[in-house]
C-alpha cells in the first residue's frame, strides 16, 4: 500500500467517476483502477464499488475513509513542515469557498500571498456553508470562509460584515424607491438564489415572517442578475454578491437593514499546516486593510 493509493482512492470518492479522478490526479483510468483493485487485493477488502452512475463507497469503505484521511493530511503537514523548514518553498492550501468569496477576496488575497511564497499552491473547493463547515470538520480542507459565527467545535474569527439589498432592473418602478420596505417583497416577483450562505437570507425573511413564492430558484448569481436585468423579477443578495457586475440593475437597501457575516474557521491552528496557518493570518489581514473595520 502506498499513499498514492490512498490519493486515489480519496480522489474516486470526492469526484464520484473513475474518469474525472484519473484526471485530476494525471493518470490513465486504466492506471487508477490498477492502483485501487491492488489495495483492495492487499486489505481483502472491497472499497468501491463501480458502476454507470459512478463510483459509491462500499460499508467497508465508509468505515476506513476518515483514516486513510487522516494519513494523507499528516503525510501532508509533515511535508508541509519540512517546507517551512525551507522557508515555505513548497505547500498546498485547500481553501473552502463559495462564489462571491472567490471573486471579490481570494483573487486580491492569494495575490499577496504568493509575492512571498510563489511555490505555495492553492486547491479551493466550492460549496454552500453547510458543505464547507463539514469539509473543514473532516479535514477536507484547511481552511474555509464561512457564515458566522459557525460550529463551536472550530476555530473560527469574523471577517465582514455585508449588507444585503434588493435588486431591480433600471426599468423596474421600484428602482426609484430609496429602501425597500421587506414587508413588499410578497407582492414582487421573486428570483432566490442558492450561493453558499443562502441561510443568511432566510433568516433575514423568517426574522420578518416573510413568506415568499420564489418564480425562479438559481444557484448562479450571474444568472439570477441577468433575469433581474431582464425583468422577470427581482432578488435579494449582497452587496458583495453584485459588485464587479456592468449590468442595468439597481440595488436598494432593506428596511429594516439585514447582513451576512462572514467568517474564516479551521479545525484547530494547532493542526494547520505552516503555509496554511500563514495565509489564514494573510487573510486577516487583507480584510483589515482593504475593508473598513465593521464592529459587531
Amino acid at each position: 500500500m502506498s499513499l498514492s493509493q490512498y490519493e486515489a482512492f480519496i480522489k474516486a470518492v470526492e469526484t464520484g467517476t473513475m474518469t474525472q479522478a484519473a484526471e485530476e490526479l494525471g493518470y490513465t483510468q486504466s492506471g487508477l483502477t490498477r492502483a485501487l483493485n491492488t489495495l483492495e487485493e492487499q486489505w481483502n477488502l472491497k472499497l468501491l464499488t463501480r458502476g454507470r452512475n459512478g463510483v459509491q463507497l462500499t460499508t467497508e469503505g465508509q468505515q476506513l475513509l476518515p483514516y486513510i484521511r487522516t494519513v494523507l493530511h499528516d503525510q501532508r503537514r509533515l511535508s508541509e513542515r519540512i517546507g517551512e523548514i525551507n522557508d515555505l518553498r513548497e505547500g498546498l492550501i485547500r481553501i473552502g469557498t463559495f462564489n462571491s468569496v472567490s471573486a471579490q477576496w481570494l483573487p486580491g488575497m492569494i495575490k499577496r500571498f504568493q509575492q512571498d511564497y510563489p511555490r505555495i499552491r492553492f486547491e479551493l473547493l466550492h460549496g454552500t456553508d453547510t458543505q464547507i463547515v463539514s469539509w473543514i470538520a473532516d479535514g477536507r480542507v484547511d481552511v474555509g470562509f464561512v457564515a458566522y459565527p459557525t460550529l463551536p467545535e472550530l476555530e473560527s474569527e469574523f471577517l465582514y460584515r455585508d449588507p444585503i439589498v434588493g435588486i431591480f432592473s433600471e426599468d423596474d418602478p421600484y428602482a426609484r424607491m430609496e429602501k425597500l420596505n421587506i414587508s413588499e417583497l410578497p407582492n414582487l416577483p421573486y428570483i432566490a438564489l442558492n450561493e453558499g450562505v443562502e441561510d443568511e437570507i432566510t433568516a433575514i425573511l423568517d426574522k420578518n415572517r416573510i413568506i415568499l413564492d420564489a418564480r425562479f430558484v438559481e444557484s448562479d448569481d450571474h444568472a439570477v442578475i441577468a433575469m433581474v436585468e431582464k425583468g422577470l423579477g427581482i432578488s435579494l443578495m449582497s452587496v458583495m454578491m453584485i459588485q464587479g457586475f456592468d449590468r442595468r440593475i439597481v440595488a436598494i437597501p432593506l428596511d429594516p437593514q439585514g447582513y451576512r457575516d462572514l467568517g474564516i474557521a479551521c479545525r484547530s491552528h494547532n493542526l494547520l499546516s505552516g503555509a496554511a496557518s500563514r495565509f489564514y493570518e494573510y487573510a486577516r489581514r487583507w480584510i483589515a486593510e482593504e475593508y473598513k473595520p465593521i464592529e459587531l
